[in-house]
């Protein structure tokens, strides 16, 4: 039991540490690059305070394939320069692209959810997040977690 209190009581003064160290620093549009399940490139344009729409385009390593998605996504802040983002948004894409088999089209939507950090003292924001394809078609993936990096300006 005491054990598990001083591991709270550390994680506590660690977020809050992190949290009051923090610098608020905006921006309004990033390109970067997604690290994960779909690697490509992405585009995030801030359209509001807290509001933002992001395109990517991938190569999809599971499936095999390419996909296009646009999502909105609503931002809470947590701690400076912190945030927590949820969402949603369309795909469109071709996957098991192999030379032995047909390819097959996948459309649907892609639920958001996740966080991002945007350094102050550096036009570079990280976020991972989680981006399951739900496609009308008979190919969804559940597994798609990316780890992005932008530069912001």
């Amino acid at each position: 039991m005491k054990k598990r209190m001083k591991t709270a009581v550390i994680a506590i003064a660690f977020f809050t540490a992190f949290a009051a160290t923090a610098q608020a620093q905006e921006y309004d549009t990033g390109i970067g690059v997604n690290l994960g399940a779909d690697m490509g490139i992405g585009f995030k344009r801030f359209l509001t305070e807290r509001s933002a729409i992001e395109a990517q385009f991938g190569y999809n390593l599971g499936c095999d394939g390419v996909m296009l998605s646009a999502v909105y996504q609503y931002h809470v802040p947590l701690a400076t320069g912190f945030s927590l983002y949820a969402g949603g948004g369309l795909n469109i894409g071709a996957l098991h692209l192999g030379k032995h088999q047909d390819a097959d089209f996948a459309i649907g939507l892609d639920p958001t959810v996740g966080f991002e950090y945007k350094f102050a003292d550096a036009p570079i924001a990280l976020a991972v997040d989680y981006k399951p394809n739900i496609n009308f078609t008979p190919h969804s993936q559940w597994d798609l977690a990316a780890f992005k990096i932008r530069y912001t300006f």
